[in-house]
C-alpha cells in the first residue's frame, strides 16, 4: 500500500510487484511525501517529485538498512527522519518513566522537567533544520507537523518567513502559508469577531460582549477531554461571571440534540453557538481549529491575551485579571 501525503487530502493505492519493480502513478503538482507500507505494520517514507524514479534496495526484515535513491529531496528527508527518530526515542523513555512514577506515586517533577528539556531540544532541532534546508520542500512539512497546531503556532510564522520562495511555492509550502495566515487571526494581540447561530437559532456576535473578559471555547459533545474540562469552566464561570467574565462555547457538533443534551448535562449556563457542521464549522475553519478543546481568552478591549488556558492555569489568569 502506498500513501501520498497530499496537503489537499491523503491518497492511497495498492501496489503489486512485477520483477521486483513497483509502479504507481499519482497526480502531484510538486514534491510530496510518500509512505510505503508493508504487512506487520512496517513502512518506509520518502520524498518524490513528479517524474522521478525511486529505487528502494534492502530487505523487508531489516528496513533500517534499506537505501532509497532517486529523489533530490531524499537527503533532507533522511536528515529529518534521523533527527526525529532520536527525539521520539527520548520522548518515549520519558513518558514510560512518567507512567511508572504515576503508578508508584513517585517523584514526577524531575521527569516533567525532562519533558520540558525535550520540548526545547525539539524546537532547537527544527531551528537547525530550517536554517540548513531553507529551500527544501521537506522543510515546510517539518514546520507544519511540529508547530502549526501544537505547541508553537507562532514559531510556524517565524520559520515560514525563513523559507526561500522555492520552498514556499511547494505543495507543503503553500499549505503552510495558508495555515500561518489562518493562525495569525487568533495570535496574541488580535481582535477577533464572528457571528454564528445560538441554541435558539438567533445570530450571536462576539463583539456584543466588548467590555467583558471572554473565553471562546471550541468543544463538542463527543470530545472526552472537553467534557472532562467542563467542570473547571463551570467553577471559573461561577466565581468570576459577576465580575465581568463570559464564556462563549463554539460547538463542533453536527447534531443539535447531542449538543443541547451535553450543555444541559454538564450545566453549561453560558452563551453557546454552532452552525452544526461538525469539523466543517465555519468558525473552526476560519480560525484554523484542528483539535478540541481549543480556546482563547479575550480581554475587555476585545484583544486576545492568552490561548488554551485550562484548569489551574485559567483560574490563575482570571484571578490576575479580576484582582
Amino acid at each position: 500500500m502506498i500513501r501520498q501525503a497530499n496537503p489537499e487530502g491523503a491518497k492511497f493505492d495498492s501496489l503489486n510487484a512485477q520483477n521486483d519493480i513497483l509502479q504507481f502513478k499519482s497526480i502531484a503538482k510538486g514534491p510530496l511525501l510518500y509512505n510505503l507500507s508493508f504487512p506487520a505494520g512496517k513502512y518506509l517514507s520518502f520524498f518524490a517529485a513528479p517524474n522521478e524514479k525511486i529505487t528502494v534496495k534492502g530487505a523487508l526484515d531489516n528496513l533500517k538498512s534499506v537505501k532509497i535513491a532517486g529523489s533530490i529531496h531524499q537527503p533532507a528527508w533522511q536528515a529529518w527522519s534521523s533527527m526525529w527518530d532520536h527525539l521520539h526515542l527520548y520522548a518515549g523513555t520519558i513518558f514510560k518513566k512518567l507512567d511508572s512514577i504515576g503508578k508508584a506515586k513517585g517523584d514526577q517533577p524531575f521527569y516533567m522537567d525532562k519533558l520540558k528539556d525535550w520540548d526545547r531540544i525539539m524546537v532547537d532541532s527544527v531551528d537547525a533544520f530550517v536554517k540548513k534546508f531553507p529551500a527544501s520542500p521537506v522543510t515546510p512539512w517539518v514546520i507544519d507537523s511540529r508547530f502549526v497546531v501544537y505547541p508553537y503556532p507562532d514559531k510556524a510564522e517565524l520559520y515560514y518567513g525563513m523559507l526561500t520562495d522555492q520552498a514556499k511555492k511547494s505543495p507543503y509550502g503553500i499549505a503552510l502559508g495558508r495555515s500561518v495566515a489562518i493562525n495569525s487571526k487568533t495570535s496574541i494581540g488580535k481582535r477577533p469577531d464572528f457571528i454564528q447561530p445560538d441554541t435558539a437559532g438567533k445570530l450571536f456576535k462576539l463583539s456584543s460582549l466588548k467590555g467583558k473578559v471572554v473565553l471562546v471555547d471550541f468543544w463538542a459533545s463527543w470530545c472526552g477531554p472537553c467534557r472532562k474540562e467542563n467542570p473547571n469552566l463551570v467553577k471559573a464561570y461561577a466565581a468570576y461571571h459577576n465580575q465581568g467574565f463570559e464564556i462563549v462555547g463554539v460547538s463542533l457538533d453536527d447534531k443539535k440534540q447531542n449538543w443541547l443534551k451535553a450543555i444541559a448535562s454538564d450545566k453549561l449556563t453560558w452563551q453557546h453557538v454552532s452552525d452544526l457542521k461538525g469539523w466543517k464549522n465555519e468558525l473552526a475553519i476560519a480560525y484554523g481549529i484542528k483539535s478540541v478543546p481549543t480556546s482563547f481568552l479575550i480581554d475587555a478591549s476585545g484583544k486576545i491575551i492568552a490561548k488554551d488556558l485550562r484548569g489551574e492555569a485559567l483560574e490563575n489568569k482570571l484571578k490576575e485579571l479580576f484582582k
